[in-house]
């Protein structure tokens, strides 16, 4: 769908306008549909607090000819704040470089590893390096920070100030948007820190380039697979996506082939012909189903059972709205909203277990919203059925048989044919009142989902990762 503020504000006679009259300009997001996720290249400005855990290890894996590490000189006085990388292993050198002597220096990209974060104290490495280094960042740049995972067994002090990290982060996340930059944190688990690679791989890269302000929790789990191809990281699985015949069904289902998935697309019968359409496209399988009725997921088992075999990656996009104020809703709106939005979910993946027709290392991703996060208005039923949605992910993440993980996304404003429908102030509302000042694509989210299916992302198990370009609604 068009944007006319956001092409305008790259025209030519545009950005004199918008520029002239202090109008805000919408940064232009760059995107890479075409290719599957991959490690940075380039050089990654890096730095650590005293006693952090995480990031030797994570650029020790990266083992890429094509990156450069490079870390601030401070001087004497705050130099005693950070950690100390010298090399790491046989893989890198990092380069010692003085911020404040060159101020022509730029990054690209950005890792800041404060797990070693005990005391208040600490925190003021994280203002030094950030404070000197945040003019160096260029557009569309990507900053990734690194904080521990608290356990029962850590202070309530220590646990507080990482989690007070989420604040600075949204904050500074708020700061860089203009330019396009992102800045996103990741909580580690002590022992997880050799399971980052798809993370740092995808925040640091455009597959995220919709996502900032937000943190992820990363688990220390079983082992990874021994070797990875980046380039086709799903090559042999079997994906579910349901919802699969347009917007971002139909993306999710392009990316997952993209990245070697066998993809088995599902619809409301309505929708078959879109939906054969698409499969013929990407090499896929079609399932005419109506999630709505009692016997569907008895029906999609069946179907799986004796012609597709076992579900490597099941991907729960379908989802409708029926909105009304609550004082005028209808009982059939709700039990409407409440069945396919969450009912089916939940259903569906019980069966998958109970039949044991999801593989040792399955991928679950659910399709929140950021209206079950905050609320909207007239959507009591879709809001509490995508609210249910993001807490079953929570709590099912630790019923699932080892190996297995279950994630969810939060879309905010996407640009679908869904949000076409919005009048057309409300419209603008919904791309401008974010930290990028428009709306999503479809591609955004599909790329998280791919994301989540990753087979190095077996560390992220029971996350809820908004992709709203940090919209002002929620938490």
């Amino acid at each position: 769908m068009s944007d006319l503020y956001l092409e305008f504000s790259h025209s030519q006679i545009g950005k004199s306008l918008f520029e002239s009259l202090n109008l805000p300009k919408p940064p232009a997001l760059y995107r890479s549909p075409n290719q599957s996720l991959q490690l940075p290249q380039g050089r990654i400005l890096v730095a650590s607090t005293k006693n952090s855990f995480a990031l030797k290890p994570i650029l020790a894996a990266f083992k890429n000819e094509s990156i450069t590490l490079c870390s601030p000189n401070f001087k004497q006085d705050s130099g005693s704040q950070f950690g100390t990388l010298g090399k790491l292993g046989s893989s890198h050198q990092v380069e010692s470089i003085n911020i404040k002597n060159n101020s022509n220096q730029r990054f690209k990209f950005l890792i800041f590893d404060a797990t070693g974060i005990a005391e208040t104290q600490d925190l003021k490495a994280v203002y030094t390096f950030f404070h000197h280094v945040a003019k160096t960042i260029k557009k569309c740049g990507r900053v990734l920070i690194l904080c521990k995972a608290c356990t029962q067994e850590d202070s309530i002090l220590s646990a507080s100030l990482h989690d007070g990290l989420e604040g600075f982060c949204k904050s500074f996340a708020k700061e860089l948007g203009k330019k396009g930059s992102s800045c996103n944190l990741v909580k580690v688990e002590k022992g997880a820190e050799r399971q980052l690679l798809s993370t740092c791989a995808f925040f640091l890269s455009e597959k995220s380039c919709f996502i900032t302000g937000q943190t992820i929790e990363a688990r220390k789990r079983s082992a990874l697979p021994r070797k990875i191809d980046w380039d086709k990281p799903l090559a042999g699985k079997v994906a579910l996506v349901t919802g699969a015949a347009q917007g971002i069904g139909a993306e999710t289902a392009r990316v997952l082939s993209r990245d070697g998935a066998t993809v088995i697309g599902l619809d409301i019968p309505a929708n078959k012909t879109k939906l054969d359409q698409l499969m013929q496209q990407i090499s896929g399988h079609s399932i005419g189903l109506d999630l709505g009725t009692d016997t569907a997921p008895q029906e999609l088992l069946t179907t799986l059972a004796s012609q597709l075999g076992l579900i490597d990656i099941i991907i729960h996009n379908a989802g409708i709205t029926r909105d009304k104020t609550l004082a005028n809703m209808p009982d059939h709106f709700w039990d409407q909203v409440m069945r396919i939005n969450f009912e089916a979910v939940v259903n569906i993946n019980q069966a998958l277990i109970d039949k044991k027709l999801l593989s040792e290392r399955a991928r679950i991703v659910c399709i929140s919203s950021i209206s079950g996060i905050a609320g909207n208005f007239g959507q009591t039923n879709y809001a509490c059925s995508k609210s249910a949605i993001a807490a079953y992910v929570k709590h099912q993440a630790k019923a699932l048989p080892p190996g297995t993980s279950i994630n969810a996304i939060a879309p905010g404003f996407i640009e679908t044919d869904m949000t076409k429908q919005i009048p057309a102030m409300t419209r603008q509302l919904g791309r401008r009142t974010n930290s990028f000042s428009q709306g999503g694509e479809p591609l955004d989210v599909a790329e998280a989902i791919s994301y989540f299916c990753h087979p190095a992302s077996q560390a992220l198990n029971g996350n809820l990762l908004r992709v709203c370009g940090q919209n002002i609604m929620g938490k």
